[in-house]
């Protein structure tokens, strides 16, 4: 299956928590990591994950480990989106450049701020906002995911709802139960959220 792991799922799985309540994330975030280490899924990310991953780790962890980490991300990753040494690549990259740019002008208008829908009360995480907003960055992840017809796992729920709403395959990964993190590193997808 071919999963876009958001930034903030990377940061979880390459570094462990100090604090305990963090621990449980990232051990669903190493697992998830670790299924496309071990090839059951694919991993491909627009560029500007692991330069927000890298950001974040080199803050927390020390210069070596966070070059390390980086270096784990990129060694797993099957496509880092634009960016490639294939000269064939290239040239298939600098045309679909313009039709990823075209789209993320367009989702950048579009879904930066929608209004929630009462009637979704009761997925995970609802808060009683009647509106969510997302950024630039997670307008890149969206958009790459939609293009890519891939799987998107983020812990950041506005991203997430966003997504969702849209009809992309997408999990929050606080969201998510052992039992399901376990389906998904197995390349299965599952049913989520579920009323």
């Amino acid at each position: 299956m071919r999963l876009v792991l958001d930034s903030d799922v990377l940061v979880h799985a390459l570094r462990r928590p100090k604090s305990e309540e963090l621990y449980a994330l990232h051990e669903k975030a190493a697992r998830l990591f670790e299924s496309c280490i071990e090839l059951e899924n694919e991993l491909f990310l627009p560029t500007v994950i692991p330069i927000e991953v890298g950001t974040v780790l080199s803050k927390i962890l020390p210069q070596d480990l966070a070059r390390e980490g980086i270096g784990k991300l990129i060694r797993t990753t099957k496509e880092v989106y634009p960016y490639t040494d294939e000269a064939t690549l290239n040239a298939v990259y600098s045309i679909s450049s313009h039709i990823y740019f075209e789209k993320l002008v367009e989702n950048s208008l579009r879904l930066s701020r929608i209004a929630k829908e009462e009637m979704d009360s009761w997925v995970p995480g609802w808060l009683a906002k009647r509106e969510v907003m997302i950024g630039g960055m997670d307008i890149f992840v969206l958009t790459y995911a939609e293009l890519k017809a891939a799987v998107l796992i983020t812990n950041d729920w506005a991203l997430w709802y966003v997504a969702w709403k849209r009809g992309l395959p997408c999990y929050w990964l606080s969201g998510l139960k052992d039992e399901q993190v376990s389906e998904l590193a197995s390349a299965n997808k599952i049913e989520y959220p579920v009323q």
